[in-house]
């Protein structure tokens, strides 16, 4: 869909969407050449939005964090970066529009032939600089996975956005979230977003109710709902590598809870460590003589972001969220003791049939 592009700055990148054949997947790699060891905040920053659009009409809306989160929940998969952080070496970061509950779903696709589509566009809005402060240099290149030899009539696809998007109030206040009642929702991610804060110490409870409290499906403390996920969740792992100078360096990895941090130093003399506890993706490494450090972070709730899915476990299509039927469904955010200067988001994957 778009050869490798060089890019110098910030901008939005419009793609028109000329494949008539159904499209399962679209893939898309985000690459910085790296100016600084220290990092200014996690690579999937830089995409600050991606969006497909018909029109007016949304289909897909999120930013580059929420994107991979959903990535990661989705595919299964320990995390969507590369995690080379050296300097004059590319930093790769991947993003992907999943329109299939997994890749080559004949079920559900992206039919760009469907007849309620005709101006089909992706919009890739990206940065150089919210990762490492001193880049000047990357790439962006975008993918299709399309089923062009094998005949599929999708029914629908998966249409997935965020919500709705707000600045934390004071600990113990709370958010209340209209849900929409257009689609079935196969799944949700809440996001409470404090640069290196657990995402749970911003948003502390979730709570959704149906026609003004008549029925509650969920109500949760949202770090002991976290702790029961573990056991649905794949671990959240991805490899790190940088090279440390004298000092403190700072680094921003996806896992944000329960995170741990494995390395191992590179040289004669070993006297680094870990400056603090790995809090809310960041890794604080100090060095009393410049090194090589490589490792592996493990952890849990990629980018902040904490998943609530209504799938069954055979992911059937009729077994989602019917918010169709109901007349109210409300969300209700508590901020927890770290909210003040956070932001709350609410992702919605919803299953949109063709007309």
């Amino acid at each position: 869909m778009l050869a490798e592009k060089a890019i110098s700055a910030a901008g939005t990148e419009p793609i028109n969407v000329r494949i008539k054949d159904p499209i399962s997947r679209i893939e898309f790699r985000h690459v910085i050449t790296r100016a600084a060891r220290d990092s200014a905040g996690h690579p999937s920053l830089d995409i600050t939005k991606v969006e497909l659009v018909n029109g007016s009409d949304v289909l897909f809306s999120m930013n580059g964090s929420e994107c991979q989160a959903l990535n990661i929940y989705d595919r299964q998969v320990g995390s969507m970066l590369e995690g080379d952080r050296h300097i004059s070496v590319d930093q790769v970061a991947t993003y992907g529009l999943d329109f299939g509950r997994y890749l080559w779903d004949k079920q559900l696709a992206l039919n760009p032939s469907a007849r309620e589509f005709g101006d089909l566009q992706l919009k890739i809005s990206h940065t150089l600089t919210n990762s490492d402060a001193s880049a000047t240099a990357g790439k962006l290149e975008v993918y299709a996975h399309v089923f062009d030899e094998r005949k599929v009539n999708p029914t629908g696809f998966l249409m997935s956005k965020e919500q709705y998007n707000y600045t934390c109030g004071s600990a113990n206040s709370y958010e209340y979230v209209p849900m929409p009642a257009d689609y079935p929702v196969r799944k949700m991610l809440i996001r409470g977003y404090r640069a290196q804060y657990d995402p749970w110490s911003s948003i502390t409870e979730f709570k959704i109710d149906e026609n003004n409290e008549e029925r509650v499906p969920y109500d949760w403390n949202m770090e002991n709902y976290s702790r029961m996920m573990k056991g649905q969740w794949k671990e959240v792992s991805e490899y790190v590598g940088f090279e440390a100078p004298v000092g403190t360096i700072n680094q921003f990895v996806t896992p944000t809870d329960w995170t741990e941090f494995v390395a191992e130093r590179i040289g004669a003399t070993q006297s680094s460590y870990m400056d603090s506890l790995v809090s809310g993706g960041h890794l604080a490494w100090t060095a009393a003589a410049s090194g090589e450090v490589q490792g592996r972070v493990t952890g849990y709730c990629p980018n902040h972001c904490i998943e609530v899915p209504f799938n069954d476990k055979n992911d059937n299509l009729t077994e989602y969220y019917n918010v169709q039927n109901i007349n109210n469904v409300r969300l209700r955010l508590k901020a927890g003791s770290n909210a003040t200067n956070g932001t709350g988001q609410v992702v919605l994957q919803q299953v949109r049939n063709y007309k």
